[in-house]
């Protein structure tokens, strides 16, 4: 059996049945159609259509559109959203655990988490998958953590460090590939500024190129 593709996955915590859409009488028994007003789960205010709630359910989950579904008002500032109620909020199931990681490691800050709710319109993986693709770059590209921040982190802890400079999931192991490559936190820097949306895989490639030559 083929699951049907829904635009809009997100859950819906309200719909209340708003004025007619046409102003002119309908025929006896024909259905009228309505706005809604749907909040969702991440406390965004929709307008949609329908002539009952199963039918606005299913216009809805077909994602925003111009003309009969929008949003009317984004979700307010949350100064309390962690990243575990976000992931919570849009469904994401143990399964994406590499979305899960993503978006813990990308969207590292209340404001940053904030930022994205903001910037999401349909709620569904491929969406939310590239929102975070996006924004990763924008962060590397213009909101990267300072060299004096990044060289405090990488002297006390160099796997967090190395996994919040690069964005990206890093473990010992990684890390120590990264060491046994002759990798520190002065090479990363270089290579950052020299290609800032290199991978720490890229980085590890780079610096093992490095030593290899001189010897």
């Amino acid at each position: 059996m083929t699951t049907k593709f829904r635009a809009n996955e997100q859950a819906i915590k309200e719909i209340v049945c708003m004025r007619p859409v046409w102003t002119q009488e309908v025929e006896s028994g024909e259905a009228e159609l309505h706005y809604y007003h749907i909040m969702d789960a991440l406390n965004r205010k929709w307008q949609t259509v329908g002539v009952n709630v199963s039918d606005v359910i299913e216009v809805f989950e077909k994602g925003h559109n111009d003309t009969w579904t929008r949003i009317l008002e984004p979700a307010p500032f949350d100064p309390d959203l962690t990243d575990n109620n976000l992931i919570n909020m849009l469904r994401i199931g143990p399964d994406a655990w590499h979305v899960r990681n993503a978006m813990q490691i990308i969207l590292n800050s209340v404001v940053r988490r904030n930022a994205f709710v903001s910037r999401l319109v349909n709620v569904n993986r491929e969406d939310i998958c590239k929102l975070l693709c996006i924004m990763k770059n924008e962060y590397l590209l213009h909101n990267q953590l300072s060299d004096e921040a990044f060289m405090h982190m990488y002297g006390v802890n160099p796997v967090e460090a190395l996994s919040i400079y690069f964005l990206e999931s890093v473990d010992i192991h990684i890390h120590w590939e990264w060491r046994d490559a002759g990798g520190t936190s002065e090479k990363a820097i270089q290579y950052k500024k020299e290609v800032p949306f290199m991978t720490l895989n890229q980085a590890i490639e780079r610096a093992e190129g490095e030593r290899n030559a001189c010897t």
